[in-house]
């Protein structure tokens, strides 16, 4: 060893060219968006769902003994409870991802301060690319990943990973 000490990376910020080059070389900072299942493809996925298969099962049975006598009244039954959980599975799963969807568009339009060559700008989340350097307050939210240059922060993951105590992040010594 010759006993330098290793150099911390200097850290700039970006003009307009890099940020156009690094948006074109790593993509926008959004979510990718998934095409949605329509309505009707979604209510037949569900219908794979073991126990409406259990149900559908009975169902086809019922239909069979149905020949041999005249009760009706348990295979309407069982159909109606098919449909009616199949129906409601659906209408939950339809909701909640145009819920995800209107709540990753409002995500987006957030604004986080970011140092650029021209100065500190506030800019929507979408519009930070890879090598901005963000500039975090107390309570704000990390709007991308990132590397922590300096500083110290306790970041609450429990959205990604469901642990609820708060995470210490320093700088890396790399």
């Amino acid at each position: 060893m010759n006993g330098t000490k290793k150099q911390k990376p200097q850290y700039k910020a970006l003009d307009a060219r890099e940020v156009e080059e690094s948006r074109k070389k790593h993509g926008a900072n959004l979510l990718s968006r998934q095409k949605g299942k329509s309505f009707f493809r979604q209510f037949l996925s569900n219908l794979n769902d073991p126990v409406i298969r259990i149900l559908l099962v009975a169902l086809a049975i019922n239909l069979l003994l149905l020949f041999r006598q005249s009760d009706w009244v348990e295979s309407a039954g069982i159909a109606i409870a098919v449909l009616l959980a199949t129906l409601i599975s659906t209408l939950s799963e339809h909701s909640s991802q145009k819920a995800f969807s209107a709540l990753s568009e409002e995500s987006a339009k957030t604004l986080s301060r970011v140092r650029r060559s021209e100065g500190v700008c506030e800019l929507p989340i979408g519009e930070i690319v890879v090598g901005d350097i963000v500039l975090l307050s107390p309570g704000e939210q990390i709007p991308a990943d990132g590397l922590l240059i300096s500083g110290e922060i306790k970041s609450d993951q429990s959205a990604m990973t469901g642990e609820s105590r708060e995470i210490r992040k320093i700088p890396s010594s790399d």
